[in-house]
Order: structure tokens, then C-alpha cells, then sequence
């Protein structure tokens, strides 16, 4: 393939527009929809690449994620060991790093188990960390549909004074081709108006509907078409 780097080596890139951007059961785009695209390299087990969304913290902002890791397989799970760093093009949030962790295992044809694990050391940098913890299930139904959903536990070190809380999503998706997803999901979370406001804006949490479209592909599906 192209670089002479094998079958091994492949691009990934895709776009989506959603209604809203939710990040951790908080909008992060003032309620507001949001574009969204990224570009991966993976070699193996090994990825690098690049995620960038439109964002409003008050003032309207781009959020570029960095992030690179390893995919490790097994017949019947998957795994993603990473390193992802939040960048704020205009400067509204404090950029930060964070590992992260997550697993899939495969319980049935149809239903798939898993969690992920987000850790930042420096949270927005202020010198303290905070963990988020996630679990989910997918289950893949006839013609291409599917549910899927998630539990997640966001917690701040004592140290942040920042609100811990429990947040949730559930939704519907349907999928053509393996390259274009249609995705309508609830999401809420345990936080007040006064708690909300303390991570962003009072506005920015509380239970909310989104609706994303999406297209997905990579450059080894276009070569063999």
C-alpha cells in the first residue's frame, strides 16, 4: 500500500454534524449543533490522529483533540490504550492531557459489553487530577439498526471543588454500508443548574436530545472499490 508500508498501514479520516455537542453529559457547545471531523494513520496495533470540533464556552472556540494509543484483539474482545490532548485553538479552556483506557467484549453475535477509563493527571490545569469511569452495552438489531447505550461516574479530586456526578445516554442508531450512521440519543446527568454552572454554564446540562449523522470510511476501502 501506499509508503510501501504493507496492508498494515491505513488512513482513516470522517465527518459528522450533531445537534449538539455532548461531552461528559455537559453541552459543549452552548446547546448548539456542531461539525465535526477527524484523520487517523494506523500501522498494526498502532494509531496517531486528529479530531476537531466547533465548541462555545461563551465564546466560540475549536477543539482539537491529539490522541495516539494501541487497538490490541483478541477472537473475542477488543482493547484501546491511549494518550489524548484537548486543545482550544482560540484559547477559551485551558488545554490538558489525559490516558485513557477502554475494553469491548463481544458477549454474543449481537451484544457488546465494554467501559472506558478517562484519567487526567492535570485537569484544565489546575493542578489536580480527575476520573471518569464509563460503562456500556450495544446490542446490533435487524437491517442494520441498533441500541446502545451508557453509565458513566465523573469524578474531581477534593482539591478542583468541583461537582462529582453520575451521567447517562441511550439511543438508537441505523447504519448503511458500514460508512454512514444515523444516531438519536438521550443524555442526562445528576448535576443541578448551580452544579452546571460550575463546570460551564447553567444552561449547559440537564437532559437533552441529540440527533447526529456521520460518515466514516478509511483510504483502504476507497482503494479496493
Amino acid at each position: 500500500m501506499a509508503g510501501g508500508l504493507g496492508d498494515d498501514f491505513d488512513i482513516a479520516f470522517g465527518a459528522a454534524v450533531t445537534s449538539d455537542y455532548v461531552f461528559g453529559g455537559i453541552s459543549q457547545n452552548d446547546g448548539k449543533p456542531a461539525l465535526q471531523g477527524y484523520v487517523e494513520a494506523d500501522y498494526g496495533i498502532f494509531y496517531l490522529g486528529a479530531w476537531a470540533s466547533n465548541v462555545d464556552f461563551g465564546d466560540p472556540d475549536v477543539e482539537i483533540d491529539a490522541y495516539a494509543g494501541i487497538r490490541p484483539e483478541t477472537d473475542s474482545a477488543a482493547f484501546d490504550l491511549g494518550y489524548i490532548h484537548y486543545f482550544y485553538a482560540e484559547g477559551t479552556s485551558p488545554d490538558y492531557g489525559a490516558l485513557v483506557a477502554s475494553g469491548e467484549y463481544y458477549a454474543t453475535d449481537a451484544l457488546t459489553v465494554g467501559a472506558n477509563v478517562n484519567f487526567a493527571p492535570d485537569y484544565s490545569q489546575m493542578d489536580d487530577y480527575a476520573l471518569w469511569i464509563e460503562g456500556k452495552a450495544d446490542y446490533a438489531l435487524p437491517a442494520d439498526f441498533g441500541v446502545s447505550g451508557g453509565l458513566a461516574w465523573q469524578y474531581y479530586a477534593d482539591s478542583l471543588e468541583l461537582p462529582d456526578y453520575w451521567t447517562w445516554n441511550a439511543g438508537v442508531y441505523w447504519t448503511w454500508r458500514e460508512a454512514l450512521t444515523v444516531d438519536l440519543r438521550y443524555s442526562g446527568s445528576t448535576l443541578s443548574r448551580s452544579e452546571c454552572g460550575a463546570l460551564m454554564s447553567r444552561g449547559a446540562c440537564g437532559n437533552r436530545f441529540m440527533a447526529t449523522l456521520s460518515v466514516d470510511t478509511a483510504a483502504s476501502s476507497l482503494v479496493s472499490k
